[in-house]
This record gives structure tokens, C-alpha cells and sequence, in this order.
């Protein structure tokens, strides 16, 4: 918490220490603080880290997926999104000194068919006069001229490439005859003539993003970021020849040509590491790591990354950690070691640096978070609720290239802001420690032998619980309030009430990694700004693909923490988190799927999962995906054999849209608040309450208003140990959530992430109240439906006036667009166009 003078109040965790000049470095979250923009230009991200960026920020669209300057270094590029009726792509030209918006392009503007792109490929000719843009879902490459004397754009041409393509990056052949994109839904590398349009392509591995040419312009090379690997073409007479692929880091994206020292720079965003290929010999030459301290898991993210005009200096946008790393890269002194951290606002995805050297531009792709989304104060008004991405605005920063001393003043704010200080330490145990079950360290022991994981969707905390009583609420949000609500409303009072929870990620496509692995990654970070809310980009982030392209760890089969259960030798059973219907399998899936079952394409989940239970499925009930897991609770009692761990999904509360004979918001609400209050109460009545604990939260908060912030969400913890009728009103988020499991269950944190969040120890006391819960029936209909005349046509607008179908805001039809694969219950008024299955 801060006051107007910036300074800051010590609560339990907060760090603080005052910089040389002035200033007050801020840690990662205080006890009671919350996320969002400070007016001082600081802010804290729901992650649980601040933010403080430094020099001087600027507007520049939402999610800036790069930065590149102009060959005269007086104008910067960035590529992103402007967020309108139909948010375009666009690329901002900024000044590079000042940060003023010089112009900005918004591409086919009147397009109605083609939302948003956020390609961060990016590039000038070689001449100056040239720069192509990557257009992702727009299958092309768009050439523009370049007045160098005003710092303007006109698009001159478009260098089409073939439907489903998706290019990510682009560069440029020596003599600018030639432009060379990557075609990532295609696995292609694509060599254009600029001249004709003609293309040649070869293949690549899975997932190619980042493309770089040798200095003679012979060699090229893309990044597979599913893959490991690092493709390698030999260029001649306009051909593409493969070569042997070279072994790299997990995750591959960003790639950087060093023509005059002949290397290539690779950020492998999950093995948080630099990879330095000598374009010689086509090998890996030196491996720099990024972890800001030993043994730490994945979370640094390295993205972008800028070479000085020397090649002593490497410059690395770090995602994850809200940094700019400053790495030797010259003959003098330790190769790679990093001499210095520059911070940033929150998630930096691009960084540039000037010819001599005196400036940064670094772009950031989420800026300072997005703060209250309640907007005007009656549910009535169509300017209410804005949505959560549309509020993430990215940002500029320019920033004077500092000098040593100033270097060690911004490394040590950014390990304030991260608290590395304090890794492979539990966080919160200090003066003032509340008596607790949760253990100090992994593996020292706890009465907890069973975790049951629930996951629901979307929903922001007041829209549930503002009108609970206690707590930080805003009863005139609640619009799923008790009457529909009954049973959360009861359990939040019961046992307690967590009012300063937030979601870590902004959608679906997100929240659910972070909810399940404690970590997003770059590929599925720029995949939800990308087309989450339909562009046809492919939606990967549940585990709808075979290629563990969003799994944040450097292990992909260690990401999520049924992977880790299964490591420990700890058993778990999965109920639709990761599930999908029989028919999206195909025969080269490892998985194979019997007719009329829900299968998970990963093997080890696919082995533990209750094939009967239901995946996301709006017209089924959540009542019968209870009954389903009723069934296999009761044989586990019977059978004295319960799993440590459950995963389950009750996605309900997502809802489905305003459309005729379609069940309310309302109903759907109720369903799903009916089924987890059993749920509860089933464990509570059995032999395994007096061990368990139950965690339940939401993936995302993106289909609600919430006055504190867009990221607040509901969340409880129900167990013996937590029925003590508080309201903890701790700094808690998703990764938190993940911490206290795994402390429980005596197991390591999966990222840095829940590795520096601070467990819910004020939630759990040290006694056990083992009184039963006794589930509530709403006394909302759980089978109102939508009248003969509705239609998902409706406005938001007018939409907004409904409470009881207040949920028919297009936002509550994105899950529909953004999965990959046709519906067969889906109504017809929802039916879209998706990409075909891989």
C-alpha cells in the first residue's frame, strides 16, 4: 500500500529499500496490497511481483509484440493490436527519444473478418526504404515504403502466402531481393521474390517462430518452439535445402543474427537460457543462462533481444521476470555472465538499442495491469464492465543506457520487485506467523494426505460474493449473488472468506495454464493476445495438441502438477480439466479414444482419467458431471483406496450465450454452485474429511466486473483446518493456491512463480473442526431458459440492461470461438469457422 508520496508500508512481506537519488524500491506484493497501475508509475501484476519501470514509458496499443528502430534510430516500430470494434493489427511508430506517437497504422481497418494478428515479425530492408510486416491470421506479408525524413508508413504491397500459413517473423535476404517468413500453422519456411510475389517453402519442425539468415545470406535458420531445435536451410538459386536441425533450449523463439562475429542468438523462453549458434560450423558455441538464482524453475521467459553495434552487449527481454538483462557477449572477461538487470513495466517483449549505444526501447506487452474494470456505477449502463484484455495496455520505454553504478541500483530493484532474494525459502513465515498446518518447507509433513482441485470459469469476486456481508465487496456487482449462489456464499462464510484473491492470467487461453502448471508461457502468451477471440488462431493451452508447446517447464512431460503428483509417486485422478470428445481424436494421436468417451491427448493424464465425465461442454449439467464423480468417490470409499490428488472441472458458471431455449445465466450459475456445494458436502460426510482439503477457483476472471480489480476472483479453501469463519483478506492469487497444495502434498514448487508466492498459511489453522457441510439448494430454477425470441445477436448494449442474461456479452462466447474443432451441441447461432484438426 502506498501513500501519495510514494512511500511504502511494511505489511509482513514487503520489501523495501530506498535508492541512491531518491526513490523507494518496492518488493513483491504486500500483505494486504492489490494489483494494478499506482499513480506514482509503479504497479504490482496479479503474479504477485511490482513492477517499476524505468526511464520514461509511453503508450503503445495493447500487447506491443516487438520493438524495432528505424535506421536512423529516431523512430521506433512496434507491432500490436488497437483495441476498437474489431481490434486491428496495427504498427505504431513512435519517437524514440520522446515517445510521442507518430503515426499509427491500422491494418484493414474495415475488414470485418479479420480480428486481430499481433505478429511480432517485424523488419527494414537493408536499404532503409523497405519495411515488412508478418500478418499472422492474414496469411501474407505486407510491404511498406519508408519515408525516412517525416518517420511515416504506406503500404505498398502484399506478398501473399498460402491460406493457413499464420507467419510469426520475417527478415530480409543481403541484397533485399528476397523476403523470408515463417509460417507457423503450416511448419513452413517461406522464401518470397519481392519483385513477382513467387514463393518457394520447405518444412520445419513443430511450432517454427523466429527465422535468421547467416551474414552471407546463404544459411537460414528457424526456431521450432514445440521442438528443441533450431532448423537449418542451405539458400541457392532460390531453393531451400534442409540440413541437419541443431539442438537449442526448450521452447525456442526469438532468433538474432550476428553477421559480422557469424552467430545467432536463440531465447529459449522455458529453459530460461540464450543459445549461441556459430554459423560456421552450424553448432551451439556457448549456452547462457537467465534464472535469476540457481536451482530455479521456469518463469524468466527470454523473448526479444538487441546486440550493440560492437557485439560486446547483449540485451534480453526476460517476459517473466519484468527485466531487461544485460549480458557480456565480448572476448573480455566471463562470456555470458549477466552484468545487470534493467526493470521493466510487466511483460517486456521487445528490446532495441540505439548505434551509439545511449538509449533502450523496450516494449511491454501487458504495461501496469489493469486495475478496477467496474466502470460506471448501474449494471444498466452499456459503458459498464469493460473487458479485461481491452484494459491491458501495453507500454514504451525509453530508457538512458545507465552506467555501471546505475546498473547495481536497477539489478537489486528488480530482485526487490521478483523477490529472488528469498528463493527456495516459504514465504510469509516471518514475525507474526499465524499457528498453521502448512509446512516451512516441502516434504516436513502435514494431516493433509488428499488435495481435490476444482477449476470453474470466469467469474469475478463480487459478481459471486459482493453481496456476502464480510469482506471487500460490492453488493451492486452481484449479480450471481446468494439466491443463486447459495452454497459459495455459505462456504466462503463457513470456512473462509478470501477476498484478496486474483487469477494470474487475463482469459481462458492463459488462466488455465497458470491454474494448473503456475506459469504461462511465451508461445501461449502471445497465442492468447493473438486470436483468443477468434481470428482463427489454433487454442492450445488445455492440452488440445500433442506437442507440449505451452508446457512451461524446461521438462514438458514435469509441467503440470499432476506430472509432479506422479513423480513423488503420489496417485491422481482427472475429471475434464484437460478432456475432450472421442471424435477430436485422430489415428496418429498417441492417445486412443473409444466412441462416446472423453479422452486427455497427453498419456500419463489420459491413464487417470474418468473417460465418462464430460469435457467442456455448456449443455451438459454440471449436476451430472457430479453424479459422475459421486460414483467413483463412492467406490474409493468402499474400497478404502481414494487418490491423493483430484482434478476436477466444473465449468458451468461459463455460461452460454443469450440464444432461444438456451439455459439462463442464471440457471447455469445455480447448476454450477449446486453441484460443487455436494460435491463438499459428499467429502464432509465420508471417512476422508478429517484429511483432505478442497481448493476451488476460477481459471480467469474475464466475464465480470469487479471494483478492485479485473483479476479478483472467487476463490475457497474448504477443509477441517480452514472452517474457522475468517476473512482473509492476504495477498493471494493462482500460483499461491498451487504453493499450499504443494506444501501440503510435500512437494516442490513447478516455477519460479509459486516458488516466490506466498502460501495461504493465515487460511489454515491448527485444529480441525470437523463438522459436516450441508449442501444448499438454490432458489434459482436450474431449468430457466432464455425466451422464444432471444438472440445471440443481441448487443452488448442491450444485453447489459439483463441481468439475468447478462452473460449473453459476446465475451461469453469466446471459449466457442477459440477452441479448434466444430460442436455438435453448440447452437446454431455460435457456430464459427475453425482451422482444421492437426
Amino acid at each position: 500500500m502506498r501513500n501519495k508520496q510514494g512511500t511504502a508500508a511494511l505489511m509482513g512481506v514487503i520489501a523495501v529499500s530506498v535508492l541512491a537519488g531518491g526513490g523507494v524500491a518496492f518488493g513483491v506484493a504486500g500483505t494486504f496490497d492489490h494489483p494494478g497501475p499506482r499513480p506514482d508509475g509503479t504497479a504490482l501484476t496479479p503474479v504477485g511481483w511490482q513492477v517499476t519501470p524505468a526511464g520514461s514509458t509511453h503508450p503503445a496499443g495493447s500487447f506491443p509484440a516487438n520493438a524495432v528502430l528505424s535506421p536512423d534510430d529516431k523512430a521506433v516500430l512496434v507491432p500490436g493490436v488497437i483495441r476498437n470494434a474489431h481490434s486491428r493489427q496495427t504498427v505504431d511508430v513512435l519517437d524514440s527519444r520522446t515517445g510521442a506517437l507518430l503515426q499509427e497504422v491500422e491494418l484493414n481497418p474495415d475488414d470485418a473478418a479479420k480480428r486481430e494478428g499481433v505478429a511480432p515479425g517485424l523488419v527494414f530492408s537493408h536499404d532503409g526504404r523497405r519495411v515488412y510486416l508478418a500478418t499472422a491470421n492474414k496469411n501474407s506479408v505486407l510491404g511498406f515504403n519508408w519515408d525516412s525524413a517525416a518517420h511515416r508508413l504506406t503500404l505498398a504491397k502484399t506478398l501473399a502466402l498460402p491460406d493457413g500459413s499464420y507467419p510469426q517473423t520475417v527478415t530480409v535476404s543481403p541484397d533485399d531481393k528476397k523476403v523470408y517468413a515463417v509460417g507457423q500453422y503450416a511448419r513452413k519456411l517461406f522464401a518470397v521474390d519481392v519483385a513477382t510475389g513467387a514463393t518457394t517453402s520447405a518444412p520445419t519442425g513443430a511450432y517454427p517462430f523466429g527465422v535468421a539468415l547467416s551474414g552471407d545470406g546463404r544459411t537460414a535458420y528457424v526456431s521450432n518452439q514445440a521442438d528443441k531445435t533450431v532448423s537449418v536451410f542451405g539458400v541457392a538459386a532460390g531453393s531451400l535445402v534442409p540440413k541437419t536441425p541443431i539442438a537449442v533450449g526448450t521452447h525456442p523463439n526469438h532468433l538474432l543474427s550476428d553477421p559480422a562475429r557469424h552467430r545467432v542468438f536463440v531465447s529459449n523462453g522455458d529453459s530460461d537460457q540464450i543459445s549461441v549458434i556459430d554459423t560456421r560450423t552450424n553448432t551451439v558455441r556457448h549456452t547462457i543462462a537467465l534464472s535469476p538464482y540457481r536451482g530455479a524453475g521456469a518463469g524468466t521467459s527470454p523473448l526479444g533481444m538487441a546486440l550493440t553495434r560492437d557485439g560486446n552487449t547483449l540485451y534480453v527481454a526476460n517476459a517473466g521476470n519484468n527485466d531487461v538483462a544485460v549480458v557480456n557477449t565480448s572476448s573480455r572477461g566471463q562470456f555470458g555472465q549477466v552484468r545487470g538487470l534493467i526493470p521493466t513495466a510487466w511483460y517486456p517483449t521487445g528490446v532495441q538499442v540505439t548505434k551509439d549505444g545511449s538509449r533502450l526501447l523496450i516494449a511491454d506487452g501487458k504495461g501496469l495491469g489493469t486495475g478496477s474494470n467496474k466502470g460506471s456505477a448501474s449494471m444498466t449502463d452499456p459503458t459498464n464492465h469493460p473487458w479485461i484484455e481491452d484494459l491491458v495496455k501495453g507500454m514504451l520505454q525509453v530508457v538512458a543506457t545507465p552506467n555501471q553504478g546505475q546498473l547495481r541500483r536497477y539489478t537489486h530493484q528488480v530482485q526487490l520487485n521478483n523477490d529472488t532474494a528469498s528463493s527456495g525459502t516459504v514465504r510469509g513465515y516471518g514475525r507474526g506467523a499465524p499457528a498453521t498446518i502448512i509446512p516451512r518447507h516441502p516434504g516436513q509433513g502435514s494431516p493433509i494426505k488428499h488435495v481435490i482441485y476444482v477449476v470453474k470459469e470466469n467469474r469475478t469476486y463480487d459478481q459471486i460474493l459482493g453481496d456476502l456481508g464480510k469482506g471487500n465487496g460490492d453488493p451492486s456487482l452481484a449479480i450471481f449473488g446468494k439466491s443463486v449462489t447459495p452454497n459459495q456464499h455459505a462456504l466462503a462464510s463457513k470456512f473462509a472468506t478470501l477476498d484478496n484473491f486474483y487469477v494470474n492470467g487475463e482469459v481462458s487461453q492463459d488462466g488455465w495454464d497458470w491454474a494448473t502448471q503456475g506459469n504461462s508461457n511465451p508461445y501461449n502468451q502471445l497465442a492468447t493476445h493473438q486470436g483468443y477471440d477468434g481470428n482463427g488462431s489454433e487454442y492450445d493451452s488445455s492440452g488440445y495438441l500433442d506437442s507440449h508447446v505451452t508446457a512451461g517447464n524446461a521438462d514438458s512431460s514435469k509441467a503440470f502438477l499432476w506430472d509432479r503428483a506422479a513423480a513423488a509417486g503420489q496417485s491422481f485422478r482427472h475429471y475434464g480439466m484437460h478432456s475432450l470428445p472421442s471424435d477430436w481424436f485422430g489415428p496418429k494421436n498417441r492417445v486412443k479414444c473409444a466412441a462416446g468417451t472423453y479422452c486427455a491427448y497427453e498419456p500419463l493424464l489420459n491413464r487417470n482419467t474418468d473417460h465418462a465425465y464430460p469435457w467442456f461442454d455448456m449443455n451438459i449439467t454440471d449436476q451430472s458431471r457430479f453424479t459422475e464423480w459421486k460414483k467413483e468417490f463412492d467406490q474409493y470409499v468402499a474400497k478404502d483406496n481414494l487418490p491423493s490428488w483430484q482434478f476436477v472441472d466444473l465449468p458451468r458458471d461459463h455460461t452460454n450465450g443469450w440464444y432461444a431455449g438456451g439455459s439462463t445465466a442464471k440457471a447455469m450459475v445455480a447448476d454450477n454452485d449446486y453441484a460443487l456445494g455436494q460435491l463438499v458436502s459428499t467429502v464432509s460426510h465420508s471417512k476422508y474429511w478429517k484429511d483432505t482439503a478442497i481448493f476451488v477457483v476460477e481459471d480467469d476472471g474475464q466475464d465480470g466486473p469487479d471494483h478492485v480489480d479485473a483479476h479478483r476472483s472467487p476463490a475457497l479453501v474448504i477443509s477441517p483446518y480452514t472452517q474457522r469463519g475468517i476473512v482473509d483478506s492476504h495477498f493471494y492469487n493462482q500460483t499461491s493456491a498451487l504453493r499450499t497444495m504443494e506444501l501440503l502434498m510435500g512437494l516442490g514448487p513447478l516455477t519460479q512463480y509459486d516458488a516466490a508466492a506466498v502460501p495461504m498459511i493465515w487460511t489454515f489453522g491448527d485444529r480441525a473442526n470437523l463438522t459436516p457441510y450441508e449442501a444448499l439448494a438454490p432458489q434459482q430454477s436450474l431449468a430457466a431458459k432464455n425466451p422464444a425470441n432471444a438472440t445471440s445477436a443481441m448487443t452488448p448494449q442491450a444485453m447489459m440492461g439483463r441481468p439475468d442474461q447478462v452473460d449473453a456479452h459476446v465475451l461469453n462466447e469466446e471459449i466457442w470461438r477459440s477452441v479448434r474443432g466444430p460442436h455438435a451441441n453448440m447452437p446454431p447461432a455460435q457456430h464459427h469457422v475453425f482451422p482444421a484438426q492437426p
